[in-house]
């Protein structure tokens, strides 16, 4: 919409031409960094900095390698406003504000500002089955029916809203019960009244579902496709084996025994084919008949929840939470506490290449065995400000993961200054504002980072420690290239405060 600063980024020309990219780098070692979460913030809005991507990057040697790296731009104020909301004078009369507020106060003139159009957006049984190994023929699909972090949820109330479970609390002391976490808005609509919801025993009970409609209809069709495609193979094989056998009566010996080692070896992929279509089909029908009333889902009931407040307290996050209790006889013998579920989107090495393996650093990522990354310990409001881990050039960076509803797996790469966000209602003329923390899609190659559908997911570094819940993101509609978590270090001592004292982690 408009933008400040020198540098000159001209229209494409040419019938081939195209855009030139930027790409989002998260900030850390600028001045800025020091104020912004203190009060500076509060006068702007999200801080990353861009740097140019080049369309055409095939480096020859290492010379031209570093040459050719993407140009840093610098640190901006990027601002998100709704679409056809103001003007281009409006946002250039704004930007003018900001600039002499940098200058005048904090002594801060390297930096830029840049409005763009942007939505934020709210993400919104029988026994559980145990995680499976990464030969299993399940494997791509069991997932959606493990208790492993990553639980897709919805409400018997609203089936049609998804969400994601973020961990498995205890709420310790003489207590025994074992407690979900999510976001309010995934447990409780916005149409009913935004007051604190506490669970009365005298009153019906707010049921918490495993699967929403659509992600159990998701479910479903993923078991079918894969079965589908392993019957593909299957005739495909069953056709080459018959081959295999006519050319062993050949004359040739040599062929013959070549074509008999490759017969084996078909017959032995072809069996496993045949056995995963049968595993998947049995867990078809197991889920078809075992899963496919809301009442066969239910998981726990809504237990208590505050309402949704923006701009809490001093740090001024946002005070959207909720916790159910979890039935722990819904939970397999393979439950193991607070892990995330790597999932199968990306094999382990290429995970662990994301994860900027470096020998010369003091730090590394080794993917866990059963793909089962286990929670230990909270990113501090220090580490999420100077982390401990370096990317792949040894700039300060803190690689997170999540595991979502809506996107599964993914990678990003959390700011190290906190965005301040403003959330309208209802009512487009109310809103309020809140810091939440920043996180940003892994590259410009990279899938998005979450999606509607993945509230409530929590967010952890690569080392397992966590870092907060996802609260929505924004950007295009569908397609956010910000999400926003509230950091666990904050709602750990909310959550205490509010009647839960002794709640813990370990599980």
């Amino acid at each position: 919409l408009y933008r400040t600063g020198k540098e000159q980024w001209p229209p494409p020309r040419g019938p081939e031409a195209q855009r030139r990219l930027k790409e989002l780098c998260e900030v850390f070692n600028h001045p800025i960094a020091k104020v912004w979460n203190h009060d500076l913030g509060w006068n702007c809005r999200n801080v990353v900095r861009f740097k140019k991507v080049e369309v055409d990057e095939a480096p020859e040697d290492e010379e031209e390698d570093e040459a050719k790296k993407p140009a840093l731009g610098p640190v901006t104020i990027w601002i998100g406003v709704f679409p056809e909301s103001t003007s281009a004078t409006a946002a250039h009369n704004a930007a003018q504000v900001v600039l002499a507020l940098l200058h005048k106060d904090y002594r801060i003139t390297d930096v830029d500002i840049d409005f763009r159009e942007s939505f934020y957006t709210r993400e919104v049984i029988p026994q559980l089955l145990e995680p499976v190994g990464d030969l299993d023929p399940l494997v791509d699909v069991v997932s959606p029916l493990t208790p492993a972090l990553g639980v897709r949820i919805s409400t018997k109330a609203r089936p049609e809203a998804q969400g994601t479970m973020a961990l498995y609390l205890a709420e310790g002391g003489s207590s025994d019960k074992l407690l979900g976490l999510s976001r309010r808005h995934v447990l409780i609509g916005s149409k009913e009244a935004n007051i604190d919801y506490v669970r009365h025993p005298s009153r019906p009970v707010r049921d918490v579902l495993l699967l929403g409609r659509r992600a159990f209809t998701n479910l479903v069709d993923s078991i079918k496709l894969r079965i589908g495609l392993h019957g593909i193979t299957v005739k495909r094989w069953r056709k080459q084996i018959e081959e295999f056998k006519e050319r062993e009566k050949g004359t040739n010996a040599a062929d013959a025994q070549k074509v008999k080692a490759a017969r084996i070896e078909t017959q032995a992929e072809l069996d496993k084919a045949e056995k995963a279509m049968e595993a998947l089909g049995v867990l078809l029908n197991q889920v078809s008949k075992d899963w496919n009333k809301l009442d066969k889902r239910i998981l726990g009931h809504i237990f208590y929840s505050p309402a949704i407040t923006l701009g809490v307290g001093e740090h001024r996050f946002t005070e959207d939470w909720g916790i159910f209790q979890v039935d722990p006889a819904k939970l397999s013998d393979g439950f193991q506490g607070n892990k995330i579920d790597l999932g199968t989107k990306m094999k382990p090495e290429e995970f662990t290449l994301k994860c900027f393996p470096r020998g010369d650093a003091n730090w590394g990522f080794e993917y866990p065995v059963d793909r089962l990354l286990p929670l230990v310990g909270i990113i501090t409001n220090e580490l999420m400000r100077n982390p401990d881990m370096w990317d792949s050039d040894g700039e300060p960076c803190l690689l997170v993961v999540k595991n979502g509803n809506a996107t599964g797996t993914t990678l990003g790469r959390a700011n190290g200054v906190f965005s301040i966000v403003r959330d309208y209602f209802n009512d487009m003329s109310v809103h309020q504002t809140a810091m939440e923390w920043g996180i940003m899609n892994y590259d410009s190659k990279s899938e998005v980072f979450s999606e509607p559908g993945d509230s409530g997911s929590a967010v952890a570094d690569i080392c397992g420690r966590l870092g907060g819940m996802i609260s929505g993101g924004a950007g295009k509609a569908n397609s956010p290239d910000m999400t926003y978590a509230t950091t666990f270090w904050w709602l750990l001592p909310r959550i205490r405060a509010s009647g839960f004292p002794n709640v813990h982690l370990n599980v």
